[in-house]
């Protein structure tokens, strides 16, 4: 299992917790009538299946359960399709094989993955992990009535103060419902909110059909014209979900790409790491995300590190 999650950097990205020692991704998923419950996935040695331990409930509704199954089915990669999928790549390169290698680790649903695409743009790992919490702190807040979408900005609320706690991953309801002025008050996003806004509100209205986009009925190429007309999404952020969805054709690059092959190959072939960084650096550098100004020099306040994950 810990290949199968810890093979990219969404797996560090909250709501999700992994526990090396006991090899176990613990994080909440979503119920039926769209609340949220924490759920523990592990694969012990001795089973030839994962356990998925459910807190804070002691029965769980049939269709509950099929949801849970569902998320963890996708996070996972536990399909027939995703089995192929495996079985291609693993015979292409028998050190993924002989290594356990082959499932892309994802979220429970398309939206999240595209939100977190979102918060690598232009930014460092340390912020964009810091994003990602305060996105599930405040959906937490949301759930708990602390944070509306109906309050009231001209009056200041007076409220007790609490510890703040994760929740879930904010849903694309959720997000649609806040404005982004109000999400950089709890996240500080900077331009990645009014992005993130656009997005959730297109989702809601059923301009833009993720289940659609995520069937495989369509071509990799129609999901990759649909992706790049959404504001913000670049090549970089276009390859990283399609990547997510299940198309492997194009390698999400960034400038964390070029750095790890300067170091690991630049030394040993001169000639095959230009060939490779070539192409890498002319996408990055046609890159929407790229050309985007940094939110210090914006009207937002919040400063950016011009780097990537």
């Amino acid at each position: 299992m810990e290949k199968a999650v810890c093979n990219h950097g969404f797996f560090m990205m909250a709501p999700n917790v992994w526990d090396p020692k006991s090899k176990s991704l613990t994080r909440p998923l979503t119920l039926s009538n769209s609340s949220s419950v924490s759920v523990t996935i592990s694969h012990p040695r001795t089973l030839s299946f994962l356990v998925i331990q459910v807190h804070g409930i002691n029965n769980v509704s049939r269709v509950d359960e099929e949801l849970i199954l569902q998320q963890v089915g996708r996070m996972l990669r536990i399909s027939a399709e995703d089995d192929r999928d495996v079985t291609e790549f693993q015979q292409l390169h028998e050190d993924a094989k002989k290594y356990g290698f082959g499932r892309i680790f994802r979220s429970p649903f398309l939206f999240e993955d595209m939100v977190k695409s979102i918060l690598l743009s232009n930014i460092t790992w340390e912020r964009t992990l810091g994003m990602a919490s305060s996105l599930c702190i405040l959906q937490s807040k949301l759930a708990d009535g602390t944070v509306s979408s109906q309050t009231n900005k001209k009056r200041k609320r007076v409220v007790k103060a609490r510890k703040e706690t994760s929740g879930n991953f904010p849903s694309a309801k959720e997000i649609a419902s806040l404005d982004k002025e109000l999400i950089n008050e709890h996240c500080k996003l900077g331009y990645r909110a009014n992005w993130i806004v656009k997005l959730a509100k297109m989702v809601e209205s059923g301009k833009l059909n993720l289940e659609e986009m995520e069937s495989r009925d369509m071509k990799a190429e129609e999901v990759s014209e649909k992706l790049k007309k959404l504001k913000g999404f670049g090549p970089f952020l276009t390859a990283t979900v399609l990547m997510c969805i299940g198309y492997y054709h194009l390698v999400p690059s960034d400038t964390e790409t070029l750095r790890l092959f300067r170091e690991q190959y630049l030394k040993y072939n001169d000639i095959i790491i230009v060939l490779l960084i070539l192409p890498l650096r002319l996408t990055h550098e046609d890159n929407d995300e790229s050309r985007q100004p940094s939110c210090g020099t914006g009207t937002n306040g919040y400063e950016d590190d011009r780097q990537s994950m």
